[in-house]
């Protein structure tokens, strides 16, 4: 059986939040591979905490030891060491930082890709159930989102941690009460933190969504820019994005309030530690426990102990988007598409082409089947033609044998072999489907009618667009085959876009050829130039083919009449038009309107 579509439609789109933690390990087993790069930039981080603790250093000395004994050539040696100390500073900060930003671009370059690949293999159905606009920011945006984290967050944490330990444990050595003093400050700066955190994840997942739903809108209103001018739509849609761009920008003051309330608390219990070392410190020092040098040593150490604090709660800012953003992406990772190929299926080989559907019944949502229980067998290298009324599950029946669906119920049989227990590439691989909805990429002509086969010559090329009576307006074009068309073919007319798409079919030289209303945007007279194509591109192939002027499928092999998603009648022409039944009531209405056209 196929998944039904009660399992389809039941599959969760948004995971539970993941946990931060979750989402560093995943980040980190991705720079794992570039551990000579992070070794590199970990050294330099090592060496930049080194020198930020040796600077405090020579502070106390000149204090303590150089202004007493005022010594200029000590006083020179201090100097040039802290010149020398703040240029290295500088080098070492940039290699940790360049190595650290290729590791980054290296690790989400391949996150880029498995989010891509596992979008390439999700099945049909996610796509009808999710936006485009929303894919397209979670490839882009929220990818860039994790690369901020990456090249320079995991960095600055880091070199923080470093700092922090190194600090701690020496003003722990020199002077544990006055330390102990000012750590106390440290759990009310974790409990602020952790209270945030939570609510800049949650304003941060909604500035992501609004993103997705701009991207949305943008994505369909540039794509059906002439369908919006043509119902001088421009201004119905400029308040549709009024609104969307207003979610998207409260959503962003929200998580700007957090942020912004979120920093000057920060800083208020840093103050409230400065506060601490000069009391405490002052009271030592006027009682001869520590000296002058000491003091303003220990309040540089505070500054250096305070500024990781700071820049985790600027990093925070940092985590909370990403993770809001790493959400989003593991939504998509974590689908699982209903339609892939069984482990160690074999490919399948079509030989006479033979279709059957056994009591195939499928519906796209619970509410109505589109097609049910149909019983009809495509003979190997023969014609059909499927007809009825729009809605009747034509094409329906041309997305299950190319198993862009699983039948709900029943099975759909080629040459004795079920289609669920084959590799769905070798499937597709000899099926060529024209349809009425043709879909061209920007690119040259020539690419398009090459699609999926970028191996095949210039000669190949040509003799299909011959064949499709598609030659003679190519040639027209400045550039020829290497002529631009435009997004979705948009400089081409619908009768050129859909002649190239049979040439992209014939190209393809399929073992069975699907045929949806292949000719429907041709006038007569171009329809029937290319028929002569069309027969040989039919020849000795299983074809099925839709169309609703009936007049073109006249000479079919075999004609199935569907009605409400069941087969009804099924014959010749001759055989259906002596039933009297719905193909001679279709037939004699189609005869009627040609006759009112005439």
């Amino acid at each position: 059986m196929g998944t039904s579509s009660s399992q389809r439609h039941s599959q969760s789109e948004e995971p539970p939040k993941q946990q931060i933690k979750h989402m560093l390990q995943d980040l980190i087993r991705r720079i794992r591979p570039h551990w000579k790069l992070v070794s590199v930039a970990i050294v330099a981080v090592f060496l930049v905490a080194m020198i930020e603790f040796f600077i405090p250093q020579a502070v106390q000395y000149t204090i303590d030891v150089v202004i007493p004994e005022a010594s200029i050539s000590l006083l020179v040696s201090v100097f040039v060491a802290v010149v020398a100390g703040a240029a290295f500073l500088i080098l070492f900060q940039f290699i940790g930082s360049f190595f650290m930003a290729r590791v980054g671009q290296s690790a989400l370059y391949d996150l880029r890709n498995d989010l891509y690949e596992h979008l390439q293999q999700s099945d049909v159905a996610y796509f009808d159930r999710t936006r485009t606009g929303d894919l397209m920011s979670r490839m882009t945006n929220d990818v860039n989102m994790l690369q901020q984290l990456l090249s320079s967050g995991l960095l600055s944490l880091i070199t923080d941690i470093f700092i922090f330990f190194a600090i701690s444990i020496y003003m722990f050595y020199v002077n544990w009460q006055l330390a102990l003093f000012v750590l106390l400050t440290f759990p009310l700066l974790f409990y602020v933190t952790r209270k945030f955190s939570k609510r800049m994840r949650k304003a941060y997942g909604q500035v992501q969504a609004s993103i997705g739903e701009m991207n949305n809108h943008l994505q369909d209103t540039f794509s059906g820019i002439r369908l919006v001018k043509s119902f001088a739509a421009e201004r119905y849609e400029m308040n549709k994005f009024l609104k969307r761009n207003e979610q998207n920008r409260s959503a962003n003051v929200q998580a700007a309030k957090n942020f912004s309330l979120f920093g000057p608390l920060v800083n208020a219990i840093n103050y409230l530690g400065l506060a601490i070392v000069i009391a405490v410190g002052a009271w030592q020092t006027m009682a001869g426990e520590m000296t002058v040098g000491m003091i303003a040593t220990f309040l540089l150490y505070l500054r250096l102990l305070q500024n990781p604090i700071r820049r985790v709660s600027r990093l925070m800012n940092t985590i909370q988007q990403a993770a809001a953003a790493y959400d989003r992406i593991q939504a998509v990772l974590s689908t699982k598409p209903a339609i892939v190929s069984k482990e160690n299926a074999p490919a399948l080989e079509i030989t006479d082409g033979e279709v059957t559907f056994r009591q195939v019944s499928f519906s796209y949502t619970n509410e109505k089947r589109a097609v049910h229980d149909v019983n009809f067998t495509l003979e190997g290298g023969k014609t059909t033609a499927l007809v009825g009324a729009s809605g009747s599950g034509k094409t329906t029946v041309t997305q299950l044998i190319s198993r862009f669906y699983s039948p709900d119920h029943g099975d759909i049989i080629i040459d004795g072999t079920n289609i669920k227990d084959v590799d769905i590439s070798s499937l597709r691989s000899q099926i060529a489907v024209v349809s009425q909805d043709i879909f061209l990429f920007n690119g040259t002509i020539a690419e398009n009618i090459a699609y999926g086969q970028p191996d095949r010559s210039f000669k190949d090329i040509q003799q299909a667009a011959m064949i499709a009576n598609a030659d003679g307006f190519i040639s027209e074009f400045k550039d020829g085959y290497e002529a631009e068309i435009g997004e979705r073919g948009v400089k081409l007319s619908g009768g050129q876009k859909q002649r190239i798409s049979i040439a992209r079919a014939i190209l393809k030289d399929p073992k069975i050829i699907l045929l949806d209303e292949a000719t429907s945007a041709l006038d007569t007279a171009s329809e029937k130039a290319i028929q002569s194509g069309l027969s040989r591109l039919l020849n000795q192939r299983t074809a099925l083919v839709i169309a609703h002027r009936l007049s073109t499928i006249q000479h079919a092999d075999h004609i199935i009449v569907m009605e409400d998603g069941e087969v009804v009648e099924s014959g010749t022409h001759e055989q259906l038009l002596l039933e009297k039944g719905v193909y001679e009531h279709l037939n004699a209405l189609q005869f009627q309107h040609e006759e009112v056209r005439t």
